[in-house]
């Protein structure tokens, strides 16, 4: 095959169709966005058949997510439960040639289908906001019907509300992104009302979102800032800060005490948060077990003893604690636990190889975007999310995708 880049003439449709629907998609039906991503991969892989053209997969990020799948799948050999080891394996790597595919379009666009794209992605997150302002107002209406709840009653109304936590965590990274198609919109007063529909948007997400939403938004801020620093600081700050993280979150978690000691000496703390502690130090003492190999991919929700619950609190009002419900709410420990320090160095070096291609950004604009969407994602990931939830890493995947197609503001 030619190594001459096959042109985009199908993907540019498919990119604006994509981007448009993304928002509303990624606050209503997340999972959709992994469909819409597989769709698009593939019709990339039709135009470079037809082109004979091949993706440039030479890339440090690909060959870590590809080295990474790799070792999730060698992680079967000992997995607690095979299957999903390797359903595990299979998604990781379905989400790497995805975004190898949907960067290559990125590339392939011309001006005109790159200015289409980014209108299409600002009219799907005016859509999608609109959409969340009805249901702040209607008492979640919508998502009641998107979800098939019957609003009338309380619990499942309830339940209607608590399905768009996913959807406003994605919302608010969108948000960053819309500030950049804003400002490629050619009148100023345009831009002016597309500057306070993103306000709105992410008043929203502040308001409705979880805790983690608001610490991911204030860290965002923060990595944005240290984008700002001159030479090579941001690369130093972030890279090595992540680095840190990765080798030293294990042994910061595992001097905790038992769960009614956590109970006892951080009160004053949400039960959500207090309960993030202990399933943290039953994750830790895990991961002591099988410290080189972990326990095997997607393992997390199958370790012995992470369904039986505890008691903690006073006598006869207990709250019942889950040592380890599904994931371990944390992405660094999910790798230590699941794939071992091998699979913990492999994820740590894809989320290092991000941060330094924010950093080579030619433009500022883009820097500081990528940097506040970073800092969001990490939080988010360290608090929250399981870390190989695809609907998850295809939100992700949609941020790189419109940051690549995104021009340098000087050029709008």
């Amino acid at each position: 095959m030619d190594r001459q880049r096959a042109p985009a003439s199908w993907s540019a449709w498919t990119t604006a169709l994509a981007l448009f629907l993304a928002p509303g998609f990624g606050l209503y039906l997340p999972n959709a966005l992994i469909v819409t991503l597989a769709v698009c991969a593939l019709v990339r892989v039709a135009e470079c058949i037809r082109h004979r053209s091949l993706p440039c997969w030479r890339q440090t990020p690909f060959l870590l997510i590809l080295a990474l799948a790799l070792w999730a799948a060698s992680s079967a050999l000992w997995a607690i439960n095979t299957k999903a080891a390797l359903e595990g394996a299979a998604s990781l790597a379905g989400c790497g040639v995805a975004l190898l595919l949907v960067l290559d379009t990125a590339i392939a666009l011309d001006r005109t289908s790159r200015q289409r794209a980014i209108t299409s992605f600002f009219a799907g997150f005016t859509l999608a906001t609109t959409m969340l302002l009805t249901d702040m107002v209607s008492g979640g209406h919508l998502a009641g019907w998107f979800r098939n709840y019957d609003i009338s009653d309380v619990f499942q109304q309830e339940l209607a509300l608590r399905s768009l936590n996913r959807g406003i965590t994605l919302l608010a990274m969108f948000s960053a992104l819309a500030v950049l198609a804003i400002w490629n919109l050619r009148q100023p007063s345009r831009r002016w009302v597309g500057l306070a529909l993103t306000a709105a948007a992410l008043s929203c997400a502040l308001f409705w979102g979880k805790d983690a939403v608001v610490l991911a938004v204030v860290a965002g801020t923060g990595a944005a800032v240290l984008a700002l620093l001159p030479g090579r600081w941001p690369w130093r700050l972030l890279g090595g800060g992540m680095a840190v993280m990765v080798l030293l979150w294990p042994l910061v978690v595992r001097p905790l005490p038992g769960p009614q000691q956590i109970w006892e000496q951080w009160q004053g703390w949400p039960q959500s948060l207090q309960h993030r502690l202990f399933i943290w130090k039953f994750a830790v003492d895990n991961v002591a077990a099988r410290p080189l190999l972990g326990w095997g991919m997607n393992s997390a929700k199958y370790i012995p003893g992470g369904n039986q619950d505890v008691t903690v609190g006073p006598k006869n009002r207990g709250t019942r604690w889950r040592p380890l419900p599904l994931h371990p709410h944390n992405a660094i420990l999910q790798w230590w636990l699941e794939l071992g320090a091998i699979g913990a160095i492999l994820a740590g070096g894809v989320a290092i190889s991000a941060i330094r291609a924010l950093c080579r950004l030619p433009d500022r604009p883009r820097r500081l975007v990528s940097a506040a969407i970073f800092g969001q994602a990490c939080v988010v990931s360290l608090l929250s999310f399981g870390a190989w939830q695809s609907w998850w890493l295809a939100g992700l995947i949609f941020c790189v995708w419109l940051i690549n197609i995104l021009e340098p503001l000087d050029q709008a």
